[in-house]
């Protein structure tokens, strides 16, 4: 047997043996465990994990030899539907209405559990990032009820769209511009200066390796020396 549900026979093994005397400890750590010693992404190590647990529901033998007989049981994930995701929002909206933060009222609905309160703020923080229109629509039925519902309790977007926001943007934007043309100056300023200097360099080349000693004394007493001096 070399592939198991499109797997290395050797990994579905070496996971099996190392899930002996992990049985009380979250799945979640479980993985990141075993995702360091074999050296595979955490989220290989789960899927290969739900390949195991299929196997030992379905491989007698194989469950006997590498897991002591006990078969693995795998949580069925179960989606949100249309009404329940815009419950949710309408839940958490209506509280944040309240002056109450998204965190409370998620640790109510999920009475405490971690693992449904993980799963309920990951729903909403998804409904806010990329379904505003939905958002939108919870919102206005809300409004027509009468409840008072604030821009910013809705995402991040309306907060970047604020007047202060637009006006710092305004102004760094100012700032870029007004630095921009300082350089710009600055930089035309030095290609004048170095075209001087190799004008100067030119003629003291010249004194000094072209011409009498004389005109090299001349040069350095005369305009050209303070030219070049200053």
């Amino acid at each position: 047997m070399e592939k198991i549900y499109g797997y290395k026979e050797k990994d579905v093994v070496g996971l099996a043996r190392f899930l002996n005397g992990k049985e009380n400890q979250p799945l979640s750590r479980t993985f990141e465990e075993y995702a360091k010693i074999s050296k595979k992404a955490k989220g290989t190590v789960r899927n290969l994990y739900y390949a195991l647990a299929k196997l030992s529901q379905t491989d007698g033998d194989f469950c006997q030899k590498y897991l002591g007989g006990k078969t693995l049981s795998v949580n069925k994930i179960v989606e949100f539907s249309d009404c329940e995701e815009r419950q949710l929002i309408k839940k958490i909206l209506l509280a944040k209405s309240k002056g109450l933060s998204v965190r409370s009222e998620i640790m109510r609905l999920s009475g405490g559990d971690g693992k449904i309160a993980l799963r309920l703020q990951n729903k909403y923080r998804n409904a806010v990032k990329n379904k505003e229109e939905l958002i939108e629509s919870v919102k206005n039925d809300l409004v027509l009820s009468g409840v008072k519902i604030k821009e910013d309790y809705l995402s991040t977007k309306s907060v970047l769209q604020s007047e202060p926001f637009e006006k710092l943007k305004s102004e760094i934007n100012n700032l870029v511009a007004k630095i921009s043309i300082k350089i710009q100056r600055e930089n035309e300023f030095l290609i004048v200066r170095v075209a001087l200097l190799e004008s100067e360099n030119l003629k003291l080349s010249n004194l000094l390796y072209g011409v009498s000693p004389i005109d090299t004394v001349n040069y350095f007493g005369g305009n050209g020396g303070k030219k070049a001096l200053n």
